[in-house]
């Protein structure tokens, strides 16, 4: 039994500040939003719930929580059946028309029938001119994309990391085909799970946001340090089936998103100094992918 990687899977996943592989989270907001459902019999309303159950996760005092998602569960249950339009029990689950809903509706109608569980983050990085944290990523796939109101968690070092972006943007010296092949191997270390590979891409200063929007379990606050930042992206990038990364242009410069399911649920940019990575940027809040997601 391998001890140490039974350890790092427990601490990854307790706590606030943890981070879990993105197939498990999007998984675990599928099935709060159907959870929800089954209480409160409205797309709208069941997507309300589940924000406000993430909210509260976000506003608690960091410490560890041994299950992350049958404590969401339960916070979830205990608001819904608080709520006026709440049934009290969770019936069966199927759901009406969710058109409108745009990427939680296709999460809503996908996720499994509750039950069980009854018993039991804003920032891209500046890639274009114009562009600031909390902003939309934008691609080939997503023209015009809106800006997005975010209700997530705040880093207070993200306006700093911003700054540091700019700098060492302009401090230029890496064209723009040299950062296309750093993006392809970054791609490549994380699609193999080869931590050691992706460790090397990075400066021993990088920092990793991770933007949730507050509508999917994600760390609060920048995760900083080569070892720590590997760790977290080869933890919530890990190989799955149905998880897929592919080069696309975010924000006007080379970067990645990653599907699952056939379904764009995570966009990420790099910064680069000296040929190595001094900032990562990941958007996962489903709000800010759906010009991704568009049909």
């Amino acid at each position: 039994m391998d001890v140490a990687g039974s350890q790092e899977k427990r601490t990854r996943m307790n706590g606030r500040q943890g981070i879990a592989p993105l197939s498990e989270l999007l998984e675990e907001r599928r099935y709060l939003l159907g959870l929800a459902y089954g209480l409160l019999r409205s797309a709208s309303r069941a997507d309300d719930a589940v924000e406000e159950t993430y909210r509260r996760w976000y506003a608690m005092d960091d410490g560890e929580i041994p299950n992350p998602r049958a404590w969401l569960a339960d916070t979830l249950v205990t608001h819904c059946r608080s709520r006026p339009d709440g049934l009290g029990e969770p019936g069966a689950y199927d759901p009406p028309g969710l058109a409108g809903r745009g990427h939680d509706s296709a999460a809503a109608r996908d996720a499994p029938a509750p039950g069980a569980a009854a018993e039991s983050l804003g920032a891209l990085g500046p890639g274009r001119k114009g562009a600031s944290p909390g902003g939309e990523p934008s691609g080939d796939a997503a023209p015009g994309a809106r800006r997005v109101h975010d209700h997530g968690p705040r880093y207070e070092a993200v306006g700093e990391l911003a700054r540091q972006s700019l700098r060492a943007f302009a401090a230029g010296r890496v064209t723009a085909e040299q950062h296309r092949a750093v993006v392809r191997e970054f791609r490549t270390a994380c699609e193999t799970g080869d931590r050691g590979r992706l460790a090397a891409l990075l400066a021993p200063d990088v920092s990793a946001v991770f933007d949730g929007g507050g509508r999917i379990r994600t760390p609060e606050h920048p995760v900083g340090g080569a070892p720590h930042v590997a760790r977290s992206l080869a933890t919530l990038l890990t190989p799955s089936p149905g998880l897929a990364l592919a080069e696309a242009s975010v924000n006007g410069r080379a970067g990645l998103v990653v599907r699952c399911g056939g379904r764009v649920a995570a966009a990420v940019t790099l910064d680069l100094r000296a040929h190595l990575i001094i900032n990562v940027w990941l958007v996962l809040n489903p709000d800010k992918l759906r010009g991704w997601n568009r049909s």
